[in-house]
């Protein structure tokens, strides 16, 4: 098991990850932003909507 640190996201990223969470009602997200997130696994876009991974949900509790 290790205990690397998770990679650093931006205020702006961190804001984009926490709408995400909000499920039908987000607002229009950056397409870097989700293009990041998507490659952290931190969400998955499926038929055009973004969702969190469980990565994601863990990565809003622990915070920025």
């Amino acid at each position: 098991m290790t205990n690397d640190p998770s990679p650093t996201l931006s205020a702006s990223e961190f804001d984009s990850l926490r709408e995400i969470s909000k499920g039908d009602a987000q607002r229009e997200i950056p397409q870097v932003h989700w293009e990041r997130l998507v490659g952290m696994g931190y969400a998955l876009r499926r038929l055009g909507e973004l969702g969190l991974t469980a990565s994601g949900t863990r990565r809003l509790a622990a915070g920025k």
